[in-house]
C-alpha cells in the first residue's frame, strides 16, 4: 500500500513539470495547440517505445481491443476537451479558481464513482470518515491556494464578466474536474481489459493525437514549426510528452488497485506539493514565489485529510 501511495503523490507531481514544460514549448511556437500536439506525438513515441522493451505484443494490435466498451475510447477525447476548455477558463476566472474548482470537482465526483463503482469500478461506499477526509481536503486546498492571495490582497482579477456569467464558467470549470476524475477511470478500466497499463496510456495519446492533428491543421499552425527552425528550443523543452506519458499509465496502473478516490487525492497532493517546490525556487523558468506558513498548514490539513480517510 507504502508504494502505491507513493506511486499516487509522484504521479500527480508529474503535472505540474508537464505543465511548465508544455508552456516553455508552447512560447516558443505560439500556440499551446500546436505545442500539446508534439508533446502528445513524443508521449505516444515513448510509449510505444515502452511497450517493445517490456510487452510481448504491439500495443492495440492484438484483439483486446473488441472487449472495450464503447466508453473506453472516450478517455483520449475527453483529456482533450479538458485541455482546450483550461485554456478559456483562465482569463475569466483567474489562476486560483481555475485550479481550485476543477480539484474540488475531481474530488467529488472520484468519491461519487468509487461510491456508486460507475464505470466497471469496486464500489466502496462513502462513511462518515470519508466525508469528513474530504471536507478536510478541499479545506486544505483552499488553504494552500486561495488563502494566501486572499490575505495579501494579491489574487489576479479574471476578466470582467457579469454575475451570472461567471457562475456559468464556476460551473463549467467543476464539470471540467468531474471529466478529470471520468477520464482516469476510463484509462484504468483500459488498463485492465488490455492487460497493460501501458496500451492503455498509448490508446489514450493515440487518441488525443489525432484530435490534435485535426486541430491545428484547421487552425494552420504547422507553418509555426519555423519558430523551433529560427531558435532551436532546449531538449528538455520536449520531455513533456515522456512526462505525461508516465502520468497516464502510473494512473491506470493505480486506478484499479486502489480506486479513483484515492488515487485521485493522492495525484491532487502530488501536483500542489511540486507546484509549491517549482514556485519556491524558481524551477523551470517560473517566477520565485516563497512558500509561507499558511500554505505548509494547507498541506498538512490534506495530509490529514487523507489519514482521516484511509485509517479513521
Amino acid at each position: 500500500m507504502l508504494l502505491f501511495i507513493i506511486l499516487g503523490i509522484t504521479t500527480g507531481g508529474f503535472i505540474p513539470l508537464q505543465t511548465s514544460i508544455n508552456s516553455q514549448l508552447g512560447n516558443r511556437v505560439k500556440t499551446p495547440f500546436l505545442s500539446s500536439l508534439i508533446s502528445f506525438i513524443i508521449g505516444a513515441l515513448f510509449l510505444f517505445i515502452l511497450s517493445l522493451v517490456t510487452e510481448a505484443d504491439l500495443p492495440l494490435i492484438n484483439d483486446t481491443l473488441s472487449a472495450l466498451p464503447w466508453w473506453g475510447y472516450l478517455g483520449g477525447i475527453i483529456g482533450m476537451l479538458c485541455l482546450t476548455l483550461n485554456i478559456f477558463l483562465f482569463p475569466i476566472l483567474g489562476s486560483v479558481q481555475t485550479v481550485v474548482i476543477p480539484m474540488v470537482g475531481q474530488i467529488l465526483m472520484s468519491m461519487v464513482i468509487d461510491n456508486f463503482g460507475w464505470l466497471d469500478t469496486q464500489p466502496s461506499p462513502l462513511t462518515l470518515a470519508k466525508l469528513a477526509g474530504i471536507v478536510l481536503i478541499i479545506a486544505g486546498i483552499m488553504i494552500t491556494l486561495a488563502l494566501p492571495g486572499i490575505l495579501a490582497k494579491q489574487t489576479p482579477r479574471p476578466r470582467s464578466t457579469t454575475k451570472s456569467s461567471k457562475f456559468i464558467w464556476q460551473i463549467t470549470a467543476l464539470l471540467d474536474g468531474f471529466a478529470f476524475a471520468t477520464e482516469s477511470t476510463i484509462n484504468g478500466h483500459v488498463g485492465t481489459v488490455l492487460k497493460s497499463p501501458i496500451h492503455s496510456a498509448f490508446l489514450t495519446f493515440l487518441i488525443a493525437t489525432l484530435i490534435l492533428l485535426v486541430i491545428n491543421l484547421v487552425q494552420g499552425n504547422f507553418k509555426k514549426l519555423g519558430y523551433l527552425v529560427a531558435a532551436p528550443a532546449p531538449a528538455w523543452n520536449f520531455l513533456g510528452g515522456v512526462i505525461g506519458g508516465i502520468n497516464i499509465l502510473i494512473t491506470a496502473l493505480l486506478v484499479p488497485q486502489i480506486g479513483i478516490g484515492l488515487a485521485t487525492i493522492l495525484g491532487l497532493m502530488g501536483q500542489i506539493v511540486i507546484s509549491l517546490v517549482i514556485d519556491h525556487w524558481g524551477l523551470l523558468g517560473a517566477e520565485v514565489n516563497k512558500v509561507n506558513k499558511i500554505q505548509v498548514s494547507g498541506i498538512l490539513t490534506i495530509i490529514f485529510g487523507i489519514v482521516t480517510i484511509e485509517l479513521i
